[in-house]
């Protein structure tokens, strides 16, 4: 591997990893006993704690970091239109048919059951897409907000600080409260690329093992304050008929533990990428971490077809009552293995492709 080839690879390496721990953090919440999913005891787990205070942040900003060049490429009305219509696509196709499949599967049983069907059919399929595949969304509404801003608005410094206030007042229902979490990962990592494009740095320097030590002393620093609280799914993002000084706290904290936490394991695959570029020279090896590759080149598809095999297989298959994390690292590699698969099967099937965002 050359650095042409890394500054390539590290962004599939990186989904790789993320698509692992999101699989994982899955099976730690549905595979260790109805009763430990329905109390949700998970939330004070120590290791799916570690696991969220960074995850979906390390997704998002590697997802921004590659949005740059797709905008940055586009510059003429039409080539704008088709970037648009490309990423709607990508991320929202899969959205929309998948809650049709749910949709569809929820009427056969009704009717077979003999209970009666939902009323007002177009209204509850649309506000299921609409809480449907959060993620998807997410990086749809963060895509459509630099989208805007660069093409109409100039990427206007003084908007994006009144916009970035204003998320605290926003409403946080139909998945806004992840989605205005996800938002800053997604912008900065965005204008990251561009800065290190013009600087002529994208990638090029090897992190020194003093950073990377101090970016990961940094990240158990915070995470050691990691609670219950800092999860977006019980706090939310809204400041607004809280107690405003405590919210603001929380949200402030989990914005910086989620920079801290991808900072730091970017920085950690960027050495050991390199480390591995130095090891091939000399050995005369082929090493590439090809396995990650592959699972970051289908993370999406891997990220859509998990959570139906973890809802339809590991919660019906395992009859655990109690956490286990070696039988959560066993199921994660049973449903990473299976939902790969599915994956690029369905890619290469025309009818099917769009199901993986394709």
């Amino acid at each position: 591997m050359d650095k042409n080839s890394e500054r390539e690879l590290l962004p599939d390496i990186l989904r790789g990893f993320a698509i692992i721990l999101v699989v994982f953090g899955h099976c730690i919440q549905e595979g260790s006993g109805a009763a430990y999913r329905e109390e949700a005891l998970y939330f004070s787990d120590r290791l799916y704690q570690f696991i969220y205070s960074f995850h979906m942040p390390l997704f998002m900003m590697v997802s921004g970091y590659l949005n740059w060049e797709s905008v940055k490429k586009a510059q003429s009305k039409k080539e704008r239109r088709m970037l648009l219509a490309r990423r709607a696509s990508a991320l929202l196709a899969p959205v929309f048919l998948w809650t049709a499949v749910d949709y569809a599967r929820i009427l056969i049983t009704n009717y077979i059951n003999g209970e009666p069907q939902p009323e007002a059919l177009v209204f509850v399929y649309l506000y299921t897409a609409f809480n449907n595949l959060w993620f998807l969304w997410a990086v749809w509404w963060c895509f459509l907000i630099v989208y805007v801003m660069h093409y109409f608005l100039k990427d206007n410094v003084l908007i994006y600080g009144l916009g970035f206030l204003a998320l605290f007042i926003i409403p946080d229902g139909l998945g806004l409260g992840a989605y205005k979490y996800m938002l800053p990962y997604f912008i900065s990592a965005y204008y990251m690329h561009g800065y290190l494009q013009d600087e002529g740095q994208e990638l090029k320097k090897t992190p020194k093992l003093w950073t990377l030590a101090a970016a990961g002393l940094v990240f158990a620093g915070l995470f050691v304050f990691y609670n219950e609280d800092s999860f977006i799914y019980l706090t939310g993002y809204k400041v607004i008929g809280k107690n405003a000084v405590k919210q603001l706290w929380i949200d402030l904290y989990r914005m910086i533990i989620g920079f801290a936490g991808s900072c730091f394991f970017i920085l950690l695959w960027q050495y050991l990428l390199d480390c591995a570029n130095k090891m091939n020279e000399v050995r005369h090896t082929n090493f590439s971490f090809q396995i990650l590759r592959k699972l970051g080149s289908n993370s999406m598809g891997i990220y859509i077809l998990s959570g139906y095999l973890l809802i339809f297989a590991v919660q019906k298959l395992i009859l655990a009552d109690k956490p286990s994390y070696l039988l959560n690292l066993l199921e994660a590699l049973a449903v990473i293995i299976v939902s790969l698969l599915m994956t690029v099967i369905m890619k290469k099937i025309p009818m099917l492709r769009k199901f993986v965002g394709k």
